[in-house]
């Protein structure tokens, strides 16, 4: 009955309209013929791909089969889809897309797609690649504007090394006009069940639960480049799943392993962002727990709390009981004003936290602690566990804050030497005058080598107990040490007080590098040594002493052999920083139990003397200089007379002054390179008095000397080992002979 209705209707239509209609059909009929050919020939020949990729090393899309049955509707599977922005390279990849495009919006140069279905995306985004520069802005540039791009199929996704995998849907829609115009990523949104997320192999989150929610504000390049998107940026993130246990490992040297496995950790985040700021109600919270083995192979079980807040501020709290030989722990609690988060200088941070940080963690160098004491001469490395107890006070480590280190390698070099050995460290922050923070840093080496800069491997002192106390110098006080008349070179803020005592000295040859070898050297022996010195921030020495003993230690002084117990105790008081000379008045030489030969054959034992220099120098540079006035006591005048000659070449009566007792005498001694000079030597008891002066310049050797017995005397002339005795005014002969000069 329609039929013939309808065929009714028709045979009413005058003949001629009834043409008009036929023509209609028929074109229409044909037009969307065309349309079927041409637009699956553009789909499934190479012609659309060509089309599509015209700028293919910024986007490039492929396809594999696909289809159109209507104008504007498209169906296509094995979508392919990669490009290239900045340093950021991404891909997304689809089983099968269909769409609707705008015809009409094309010819005002704009791409609308009011819809996409994709069915199974996976997406990859990479960072760090070559940057390609973008091109400058030009006007009259194709508008692409997706109002909805929908995804119920979304099988993972991976950022760098941040994977996620899961069953996951969004909604996203954005605006882009092209050469350089504006940009909008429209109100989105992405939900997630099932969720895993691990970075690299290391998992962080499994059966999970993600919710998110984003939008960017439409801008130009010009507005908002790179970072600076986030500014315009609105977004909100729900995550709550199952976090890892951490594994840690302590091995019996102290060395931890940590891994990721599966755990009953719990983790739970609810964030806005609003324009670069968090929003008010915030919150994130983390727990893991923490199982293990400490070095002794005990197993412990613990757990990480991680917890911000937001509000007015931001508080981080984050703790961790302190297990695993006391290796691993944390107790932190910061305040942050304000909620923006800086995104163009993260240091920016610094200046509105406050708060505390204790803790213990296991770093794998600790040359940044080093650093941190501004004191270039001194080092700390090796992997190590760092004890903390920091204060912060507006970003600035506050006084009362400590660090300790209970095990680190340390190396501090002193004026040429190297001190190196096994060490434990406690540092903190003293709270100085107007409001500075004084670093101090107390080091105690249980093992210690000493060893020259240039033969670093050749330690010549091997000690314990080596103490280094580092402390900062104050502002007042370094504006006191700039007055007048007080010590110079105060342009390093720190000082430090180094000691240690009877340090082993296997070979006492190793101070000959230091020694005028002509004149003075060890030739065996061993011995300790000690030190008291003060440092400054240089690692140069300020002043102190150094104490040298040794038994039964072979000798060369001033071309005789001998052996001596040697005690030396060197008093020093920097004179001249550049230099490297110091004022060492007060030092004391004590030679005992000293046997010698002299130069006749004739052996001596039981000899000793004490060395006072009363006012002297000393040059630091290899080999040491020294250049002062001393006092001398001695036991008797033999070695004095063996230096001059043999014992049988002076009058008999002179080889009683060598039993008439001790005496006393004064001089000046001037060592320096192969020259010894000792000038103005005046030796006596009540019985004789003796008075010289001798110069040794390598091989060879002159001088005078001037003996008085009671009414006896005796003057001996040396040149070069030619020797004139002079016996007859033999005073007045003396006196006539010129001071003998350097």
């Amino acid at each position: 009955m329609e039929l013939n209705a309808v065929s009714r209707s028709w045979q009413r239509i005058p003949v001629s309209a009834r043409a008009w209609i036929r023509r209609v059909a028929f074109a229409l009929l044909g037009v969307y013929a065309f349309y079927l050919l041409a637009g699956n020939v553009f789909i499934n020949t190479p012609v659309g791909e060509w089309t599509a990729n015209r700028k293919p090393e910024k986007f490039r899309i492929e396809w594999g089969p696909g289809y159109t049955v209507w104008p504007g509707r498209v169906h296509v599977w094995d979508v392919r889809m990669k490009g290239h922005a900045g340093r950021a390279t991404w891909a997304v990849n689809a089983a099968r897309a269909n769409g609707r495009i705008g015809i009409l919006p094309l010819l005002r140069k704009t791409v609308r797609v009011p819809e996409v279905i994709a069915v199974d995306v996976t997406g990859a985004v990479d960072i760090g690649g070559a940057r390609r520069p973008p091109l400058p802005a030009r006007p009259g540039g194709w508008v692409l504007q997706f109002d909805r791009i929908h995804s119920d199929s979304i099988r993972n996704g991976r950022l760098g090394d941040l994977v996620l995998e899961g069953l996951g849907s969004a909604d996203v829609g954005f605006y882009k006009q092209l050469r350089g115009g504006a940009l909008e990523l429209m109100p989105s949104r992405a939900h997630f069940e099932s969720v895993q997320l691990r970075f690299g192999k290391e998992a962080l989150l499994r059966d999970g639960r993600i919710d998110a929610d984003f939008a960017i504000a439409r801008h130009t390049r010009e507005q908002a480049p790179g970072i600076a998107k986030l500014l315009l940026t609105d977004a909100k993130l729900k995550l709550d799943g199952k976090a890892p246990t951490l594994r840690v490992e302590v091995d019996p040297q102290g060395r931890i392993a940590l891994a990721n496995v599966a755990g009953d950790g719990r983790a739970q985040i609810d964030l806005g962002f609003a324009r670069g700021s968090l929003t008010p109600g915030s919150r994130l919270r983390w727990h893991t727990p923490v199982t293990g083995h400490d070095g002794r192979g005990a197993a412990f079980d613990d757990a990480l709390d991680v917890a911000l807040d937001v509000d007015r501020d931001m508080r981080l709290v984050a703790r961790a009981p302190a297990h695993a030989e006391g290796r691993l722990s944390l107790d932190a609690n910061l305040t942050v004003r304000g909620t923006q988060v800086p995104l163009k200088d993260p240091r920016s941070l610094l200046p509105r936290s406050s708060g505390h940080v204790v803790g213990r963690w296991h770093f794998a160098s600790l040359r940044w602690l080093g650093n941190f004491f501004d004191a270039p001469w001194l080092s700390l490395d090796g992997a190590g566990v760092v004890d903390a107890d920091v204060r912060v006070v507006d970003g600035r480590v506050a006084g009362g804050s400590r660090v300790g280190v209970p095990d680190v390698q340390a190396v501090a070099h002193v004026m040429g030497n190297r001190i190196a050995g096994r060490a434990k460290a406690d540092g903190r922050l003293d709270a100085g005058p107007n409001d500075e923070v004084l670093p101090r840093l107390d080091l105690l080496m249980e093992r210690f080598d000493i060893a020259a800069d240039d033969a670093p491997a050749k330690p010549f002192v091997q000690g314990r107990n080596l103490r280094l106390l580092l402390e900062s110098v104050s502002g007042l006080e370094r504006q006191a040490l700039r007055q007048p008349g007080a010590m110079k070179q105060v342009g390093q803020a720190m000082r430090a007080h180094l000691t240690f005592a009877n340090a082993q000295v296997p070979d006492l040859r190793a101070y000959n590098r230091y020694l005028p070898n002509e004149h003075l050297r060890f030739d065996g022996g061993a011995g300790t040594l000690s030190g008291d010195l003060t440092l400054d921030g240089a690692g140069a020495i300020g002043q102190g002493t150094l104490g040298v003993n040794a038994r039964a230690a072979r000798m060369h002084l001033a071309g005789i052999a001998l052996r001596t117990d040697v005690d030396i105790d060197t008093k020093l008081r920097r004179a001249d920083l550049k230099r490297h000379t110091f004022n060492i008045d007060g030092t004391r030489l004590a030679l005992q139990n000293v046997s010698f030969t002299e130069p006749g054959g004739e052996s001596r034992s039981g000899w000793w003397t004490r060395i006072d220099l009363q006012r002297a120098r000393m040059d630091w540079d290899r080999p040491v200089s020294i250049d002062g006035r001393a006092q001398i006591a001695m036991k008797d005048v033999g070695f004095l007379l063996a230096l001059f000659s043999r014992k049988k070449d002076y009058p008999k009566w002179m080889g009683k002054l060598i039993d008439s007792g001790q005496a006393q005498a004064s001089g000046n001694v001037r060592l320096a390179g192969k020259t010894l000079l000792l000038n103005d030597v005046h030796a006596s008891n009540q019985r004789y008095d003796v008075m010289a002066r001798l110069r040794l310049h390598g091989k060879q050797r002159d001088g005078s000397l001037y003996a008085k017995w009671g009414v006896l005397s005796c003057a001996v002339a040396v040149d070069d080992g030619q020797r004139d005795f002079h016996l007859i005014k033999a005073r007045e002969w003396y006196d006539a002979q010129p001071r003998l000069a350097p």
